[in-house]
């Protein structure tokens, strides 16, 4: 099974992802994943974006299982918080797209070392 490096951004990469609502994000990408039978190995969550380790059986798999990791937490997010549509001034909560790469096994340990320490690397971020 390969696996994927995958990244994305809040809209405008607007600084939504503090507090209560960087919880419930982390929170609700692990349940929409076990919902939609998405193995999720590694997840953080960071001011303006985000960075996931997936495995899936192929490549194809992908798009969609971004559609529904994004789409579906966007969702779930705006109903529990309902004033970040106005904090965001948007009707979305994830930029469109997202970025991703295929990790070797090799390099596995590695890239989720570097998504758990994304806290680590926050003063490169101005606001």
């Amino acid at each position: 099974m390969p696996y994927f490096h995958v990244w994305f951004a809040t809209k405008y990469r607007k600084w939504l992802l503090q507090g209560d609502v960087l919880d419930e994000a982390r929170r609700l990408l692990s349940e929409i994943a076990s919902e939609k039978r998405i193995e999720l190995l590694e997840c953080e969550a960071i001011v303006d974006h985000v960075h996931l380790v997936l495995s899936l059986s192929d490549k194809a798999q992908l798009p969609n299982a971004m559609m529904n990791l994004k789409g579906v937490s966007a969702r779930r997010l705006f109903e529990r918080f309902p004033e970040l549509k106005l904090d965001a001034h948007t009707n979305n909560f994830w930029q469109i797209g997202y970025g991703s790469k295929i990790v070797s096994p090799n390099a596995l340990s590695t890239t989720k070392r570097y998504i758990r320490t994304q806290w680590g690397r926050l003063e490169k971020y101005d606001r």
